[in-house]
């Protein structure tokens, strides 16, 4: 008898979400060029003259475009929400210390620019923090980013303010030109990675792989397929809460024959977002559906997680995107299959037993491979007893339903002898490239574990069979 292959799937930051995972490439580009100017401005400081209102002013505007891009094309900060008003704030100021004019205001101007690295030592500390957090600390990509986005916003603020410094003394002069050097280095190497570590762009119909920094923590996420329609989303651990845009959030919830969380989320075709909450934090992970036809029914019922398997073991036989006209394993039953179930009964039969019962679903497959063992027994002179009767004397079962129906008929019928379909089944180690496919699996989607119908896909397509063509392992 097979083996059952049917286990239970079982800091104080903040990140600020603005809507945008991913701007359109002329933004990226902008920020790249506006970066190079407030660094520039700062390594060169110590040899210009003392520039005019205009520079200074441009500068300063430079420093607002990087901030307002970086909100926009960060998708997440390791900040409150509270702090951005006060950050953009803080760089407005500068702008119009130096564009003052009103001689009634030039003692107080005057003094503002005298302190103002008081504004820039602190800002700068926070900033150099962050990119230290970010290149050492040993963080996951997605944290990583966040890291350095951050500590690109708070560096250009705390240039903005070197820009508008004048003290009395040389050596502070001196000081804060070699601070803000250094920043300025930081600056660069930081705001090209964080651009480096945006998230690649997703392919229609191709599963999205990818971590997400809620701010609360870093969680794996997995959309499956990347369709318009019912998609499945994959977290590391229940107590996270999935939602498309727009939409309510749903908890992610252990699945039978499959590890980790899962939830059934409608995403819209075309480009969008996948919104991920964990605790008290929130980010988001971009996604393209396409235009084309939606994902598999099936995604969104019981046998959800068995068509999400199959799925991404044909993502990892073929780079293509998923076929128009995909069928989950629930929504046929092979012949190899309904062969396998025959040999079954007879095995029953052969046993000695006069009797057995049949534990199926409603799905397409479910239906008709319980057809194939009513008339497999009838074949065999076997009675087939309603499932009932093993509670009152224990005997042989046929389990044919899915993952999620067959992990609740083991728990309420403890006492029958139980038969399982093979797609129940824990494939054997001899089968052909079942090793390859485990390795494969666990290095392009960490986390998730073997089973039959994903190993059964990824070979079919390896071999370019088709779907219909299932065969038994």
């Amino acid at each position: 008898m097979p083996v059952v292959l049917l286990a239970q799937g079982g800091g104080h930051s903040h990140t600020l979400s603005v809507g945008v995972s991913i701007g359109p490439t002329v933004l990226r580009i902008a920020l790249l060029a506006a970066i190079p100017v407030i660094a520039g401005f700062a390594l060169l400081r110590g040899f210009l003259a003392e520039p005019g209102r205009r520079s200074l002013a441009g500068v300063i505007m430079a420093a607002g475009v990087v901030a307002t891009l970086e909100l926009l094309l960060s998708g997440g900060l390791n900040l409150s929400q509270r702090l951005v008003p006060l950050l953009l704030a803080l760089l407005a100021l500068p702008l119009y210390l130096v564009l003052s004019r009103d001689e009634r205001f030039r003692p107080a101007v005057d003094r503002a620019r005298r302190y103002a690295p008081w504004v820039f030592w602190p800002a700068a500390a926070l900033a150099a923090w962050q990119f230290v957090l970010a290149w050492f600390a040993g963080a996951g990509t997605a944290r990583t980013a966040t890291l350095l986005h951050t500590g690109v916003l708070l560096a250009v603020v705390a240039l903005a303010w070197f820009v508008i410094t004048r003290t009395r003394r040389a050596a502070s002069t001196m000081s804060v030109r070699f601070g803000a050097a250094a920043l300025a280095m930081g600056l660069i190497a930081s705001g090209a990675q964080a651009m480096v570590l945006r998230p690649a762009g997703t392919v229609p119909g191709v599963a999205v792989a990818a971590e997400v920094d809620t701010g609360d923590g870093v969680v794996d996420v997995l959309v499956v397929p990347n369709l318009p329609g019912w998609n499945l989303v994959r977290v590391t651990e229940a107590g996270v809460a999935v939602a498309a845009v727009g939409g309510d959030f749903v908890p992610a919830v252990a699945r039978p024959g499959a590890t980790g969380a899962w939830a059934a989320v409608e995403l819209p075709a075309g480009p969008g977002e996948v919104r991920v909450r964990r605790g008290g934090g929130t980010g988001s992970l971009t996604v393209d559906t396409g235009t084309g036809d939606p994902a598999p029914a099936l995604l969104a019922g019981p046998d959800g997680t068995e068509c999400a398997a199959a799925l991404l073991g044909r993502a990892l036989g073929t780079d293509a995107p998923v076929p128009d006209g995909f069928r989950c394993p629930a929504g046929a039953l092979s012949d190899a299959d309904a062969d396998a179930l025959r040999d079954v009964v007879a095995a029953v039969a052969a046993q000695g037993h006069r009797w057995l019962t049949v534990a199926g679903d409603d799905s397409p497959r479910g239906r008709a491979a319980t057809e194939v063992v009513h008339a497999a027994a009838a074949a065999w002179r076997l009675e087939v007893r309603p499932p009932a009767a093993v509670a009152a004397r224990p005997g042989p079962m046929v389990i044919v339903s899915g993952w999620t129906a067959a992990a609740t008929t083991l728990r309420t019928r403890p006492h029958a002898t139980v038969h399982t379909a093979p797609w129940l089944a824990m494939e054997p180690p001899r089968a052909p490239g079942f090793g390859d496919y485990g390795t494969d699996l666990r290095e392009r989607f960490p986390g998730v574990e073997p089973s039959v119908s994903g190993y059964r896909a990824w070979r079919e397509a390896r071999a370019g069979a088709a779907p219909d063509d299932r065969a038994a392992p």
